[in-house]
């Protein structure tokens, strides 16, 4: 599955992780921090409670079993019985040493204990790791009666926090990775809804408008922006059936009048005596009632288009016959401006198509290409094999198409500056013609142009 690293979910997902492992790494350090001093504090307590106990009480009890007294304070500190004590005299005669230490840590704390120490600190013992040593001194009149050293290991203290480090580095990260997994599996369960309302938008055209998207019945905001989009779906629909209605409706009752009115001019161009001046008026009219026809039944046939009134009848079709057809067409066209029209047969292929479209189709690239092609130009019409597909293109040597205008020619009423300037220009509803029929019959349109140099159309159909 593609991630969309731009997309919601993927956003609040990675937001979510991002927030929970920087707190937990915040709580993680703080709690390790917070219990180690907890632990280190509890032992450097318990070590100086046991510390003054044996200075002060050892020697008043120096009849009894000392290592039952030692044992004894050691019992009630919480220290337990793995612990090295060292208490010496004024005269530095040892008065009791623990017996059952290891003897790197003796040796160690021998030396810690000529280290006056009025707080807890940390001796490494070779090959018995950290022990935390305190010393007690007691002295009178500045004379020192009695000096003690107690250590104990820190073996215990270690394993509490590695137990702890275990869990922060490896369960916690553990849980926050199956809760991101949860969190993204219900991202997607929050988002199904907006994302079929998506896909069924994408799904709506202009052709589709009487469909509806999905309702989920969610109760959130996902229900309420499908209820919205069906809403202004609907008004579009009404919009554009009025428009589409409107179009067609203003089309065929201009048929009537223009063709009337073409009617009354030719009748006026047949009667006889006539001056110069009724005769350009009468052509002229003429002229624009032709025009103002071709816009007509441009109107209708785009707008039965629109509406999928328009059949098309397919049927095999040999290119070589339609282009050479064609192609006298355009020499007619291009006659009086004394154009020359080219013809190439590159592959004489079979399409599958209604011929009578096709025409229109090729007719319409041939008008434009004759009308926007300077006097002695050229003008050539070729077929050939591209991608498995058939290739029709019509090219001029004319004035070309501005770069800025070469995405919008193919849309309806656009008309580039050239045509603007030209008198014999169409309303921009040709090209909308030919995008229509290219695409009805499965293929595509799209054309290549250099101002002052000509323009290529190239039309891509099936092969039959």
């Amino acid at each position: 599955m593609k991630i969309n690293l731009k997309g919601i979910r993927f956003r609040l997902i990675t937001w979510y992780i991002l927030s929970l492992g920087v707190v937990h790494l915040v709580v993680a350090v703080g709690l390790y921090r917070t219990m180690s001093a907890r632990l280190h504090q509890e032992l450097d307590r318990r070590l100086e409670t046991y510390s003054t106990c044996l200075v002060e009480l050892l020697p008043q009890h120096r009849q009894l079993p000392l290592a039952k007294v030692v044992g004894e304070m050691a019992h009630l500190t919480g220290l337990g019985s793995n612990l090295y004590v060292r208490v010496v005299d004024g005269t530095q005669q040892v008065v009791y040493e623990s017996t059952d230490s290891p003897v790197a840590v003796a040796e160690m704390l021998r030396a810690g204990a000529d280290i006056p120490a009025s707080r807890p600190m940390n001796i490494q013992a070779r090959g018995s790791g950290l022990w935390r040593m305190l010393s007690r001194e007691i002295r009178e009149e500045g004379k020192l009666l009695y000096a003690g050293v107690v250590a104990v290991p820190l073996r215990e203290v270690e394993q509490a926090l590695a137990q702890l480090r275990f869990v922060l580095i490896v369960v916690v990260p553990g849980v926050l990775a199956l809760v991101s997994f949860g969190g993204w599996l219900l991202l997607n369960r929050v988002l199904r809804p907006l994302r079929e309302v998506t896909q069924g938008a994408q799904r709506i055209q202009a052709k589709q408008l009487d469909h509806r998207l999905c309702v989920p019945q969610t109760g959130d905001e996902v229900q309420a922006l499908a209820e919205t989009f069906n809403e202004m779906i609907g008004r579009l629909e009404r919009s554009v059936t009025q428009l589409r209605q409107f179009t067609a409706d203003v089309s065929h009752e201009l048929r009537t009048p223009l063709t009337t009115l073409k009617g009354e001019v030719e009748l006026g161009l047949s009667v006889r005596p006539r001056d110069e001046n009724s005769q350009q008026i009468l052509e002229r009219c003429a002229a624009e009632i032709d025009r103002l026809s071709r816009l007509v039944e441009g109107l209708l046939f785009l707008s039965s288009a629109d509406a999928e009134k328009v059949e098309l009848d397919l049927r095999p079709v040999r290119v070589g016959p339609l282009l050479q057809e064609m192609a006298e067409g355009a020499r007619i066209l291009a006659a009086p401006r004394r154009i020359q029209v080219e013809l190439t047969h590159g592959f004489d292929g079979q399409v599958n198509a209604d011929e009578m479209r096709l025409k229109q189709l090729l007719l319409n690239l041939i008008d434009n290409a004759v009308k926007y092609t300077p006097e002695g130009g050229r003008v050539s019409l070729g077929s050939k094999r591209a991608d498995g597909q058939l290739e029709l293109s019509v090219a001029d040597t004319g004035l070309g198409i501005e770069p800025a205008e070469l995405s919008r020619i193919f849309d309806r009423f656009y008309r580039g500056d050239c045509s603007h300037h030209n008198r014999n220009g169409g309303f921009g509803l040709g090209l909308a013609i030919c995008k229509w029929i290219a695409e009805a019959h499965r293929g595509s349109i799209h054309v290549e142009s250099v101002p002052g140099q000509g323009s290529v159309f190239r039309v891509r159909l099936p092969l039959a």
